[in-house]
């Protein structure tokens, strides 16, 4: 298997800090060619600290490349960071509909490329948060879609499995009232099971193990609801394991905590 990265979301403890801008147009910027910015926004963004600054440098660059694949899906992706950075609704509600325009115009140009299909079915996600029910449905059927595609595209990428089996899995949980509504506007009633979700989830473990704290959490949750206690209590233990970096890596670990004393009852 290839060097896999584990999984890291954009939310930190820090959130109370001033609210990252891009540099005014009037400041001396260092231009850089392609290979090199994406090389160093690549990088930056392996921490949580850097992905403020990963979004600033392609803002810098963005005349320069506004057409290059690379540059433009790296660009949609910035956006979806700022959406998880931001802490207010205003702010995460412009991040996430600019992020999702950049990542349609990168589709629509590159058809082929899987990270193209993957950060527009995450930008809908994220847009689909601000929505009402009928949209909410609307996008949560363009991110099945472009996500299936990634999929195909990219088959060794274990967030693309992450993502797909919290889909199925949220699938699994939806009312009576929200599968009649989808019915209504797609003709189809949207069905996954639990143990669908668990596939999913098992596959990003696979092709990277301790790929994360929150798969952890939805394989233990994934095995509590199928009443396997022993799987569900492993991966909880196994989560104790890793370390603990993000926002969503302590709310998983909260939860997780949850299910453990659930399950010792």
């Amino acid at each position: 298997m290839g060097k896999c990265l584990r999984y890291i979301t954009a939310n930190t403890d820090t959130e109370e800090q001033s609210f990252p801008v891009p540099k005014a147009f009037n400041t001396h910027v260092e231009e850089l060619n392609l290979d090199v910015l994406l090389q160093k926004v690549d990088h930056l963004r392996m921490s949580e600290s850097g992905k403020s600054e990963s979004f600033e440098l392609l803002c810098d660059h963005k005349e320069k490349f506004r057409d290059e694949i690379e540059f433009m899906w790296r660009f949609a992706r910035a956006y979806g960071d700022m959406y998880e950075l931001s802490t207010n609704t205003q702010e995460k509600k412009h991040y996430a509909n600019i992020g999702r325009t950049l990542s349609e115009r990168a589709i629509n140009r590159a058809p082929m490329n899987g990270h193209c299909h993957l950060w527009y079915a995450v930008l809908c996600g994220y847009v689909s948060e601000f929505e009402g029910l009928q949209n909410k449905i609307n996008y949560g059927h363009l991110f099945k879609e472009h996500l299936d595609i990634a999929i195909k595209l990219l088959p060794e990428e274990p967030f693309l499995y992450y993502l797909k089996g919290r889909y199925c899995y949220t699938v699994s949980k939806l009312s009576w009232i929200e599968k009649k509504m989808a019915a209504t506007l797609f003709g189809k009633i949207p069905s996954s099971t639990v143990q669908e979700a668990l596939h999913n989830f098992l596959k990003a473990e696979e092709l990277c193990p301790g790929y994360s704290n929150p798969n952890y959490m939805y394989l233990a949750k994934c095995y509590a609801d199928l009443e396997e206690n022993q799987n569900a209590l492993k991966f909880c233990n196994l989560a104790l394991l890793l370390p603990t970096v993000t926002k969503e890596d302590k709310e998983a670990q909260k939860e997780m905590q949850k299910i453990m004393t659930s399950l010792k009852r």
